[in-house]
């Protein structure tokens, strides 16, 4: 590709890269994990990934009928728990639902978001609160209490978060939204050596340009700032290094790498997944 100055690229484009193929690894085989958000996006295609691989899921969101209809349609050991982590009571509920249908936890994936897109100096008060309560406030309650489940069972487990690149270069029209994920890196990183003495690895994955409905809903959130129609936004939100979106099952396998052991030296990281926008 070109070296982009400023938005002059000296070199144009290469043609956009393919989706590679990769056979379900059976590196998680056996493991009870829980996925937050698994009703759409990167956590329905981490459920399908590490269900092929072996593992016994339980799909976790507040979106009752879509998690269900994802639980329903994948192949092995799956179900569906409600969970809303704006509320702590329907964190531990659902923690002790997937405690009851698989055993004692041995992973998890805090993958729920949610994002407002505002003018910086107009986010509002209570959407900083929204913000908050679910992106970091039930990310950080469901690690605690499977944290808790892991050191009282003797698990040698793992926690990965789905953060973002804007936890790490932030934008602008969604100041929050990446204030929540900059600080879910850095309890990422706290929790990691919190819980090294109890053999649990604790890293976050940081998306870019994932074809996802959130990323449609950025979309239509830029196209109003912009004039631009959704239709219009949607193509260029893309890694300029593959110069395509991401998929989320191409996340999901980076997902499924750090809960296993082949990453057990990979500690408190925040994994740049979005396609090389990220410099470190």
């Amino acid at each position: 590709m070109g070296h982009p100055i400023g938005q002059f690229l000296t070199r144009p484009p290469h043609a956009p890269l393919p989706v590679r193929d990769a056979p379900a690894s059976g590196r998680t085989r056996g493991r009870r994990i829980l996925i937050t958000g698994a009703a759409g996006g990167v956590g329905r295609a981490t459920a399908v990934q590490l269900a092929a691989e072996g593992a016994n899921v339980a799909l976790a969101d507040v979106r009752v009928d879509a998690v269900e209809a994802a639980a329903a349609a994948i192949a092995g050991e799956a179900f569906a728990v409600h969970m809303d982590l704006a509320e702590p009571a329907s964190i531990a509920a659902a923690i002790n639902a997937a405690e009851a249908k698989l055993g004692p936890l041995d992973g998890l994936v805090n993958c729920a978001a949610i994002v407002i897109h505002a003018d910086p100096l107009e986010t509002s008060w209570a959407d900083w609160e929204k913000i908050f309560r679910v992106n970091l406030f039930g990310a950080y309650e469901t690690s605690r209490l499977v944290a808790r489940s892991m050191i009282a069972s003797g698990s040698r487990g793992a926690i990965v978060s789905v953060a973002s690149e804007a936890g790490k270069k932030g934008h602008v029209e969604s100041l929050a939204y990446s204030a929540s994920k900059a600080a879910l890196i850095n309890m990422t990183r706290v929790l990691s050596a919190a819980l090294a003495p109890h053999d649990i690895n604790v890293n976050c994955v940081c998306p870019g340009g994932v074809a996802s409905d959130m990323l449609r809903e950025v979309a239509v959130a830029y196209g109003k700032l912009a004039g631009k129609a959704p239709e219009d936004v949607f193509p260029q939100l893309v890694s300029s290094q593959l110069v395509r979106h991401i998929e989320p099952v191409e996340v999901a396998r980076t997902i499924s790498f750090l809960l296993s052991d082949d990453a057990i030296i990979i500690r408190g990281q925040a994994v740049s997944a979005d396609g090389g926008d990220t410099p470190y």
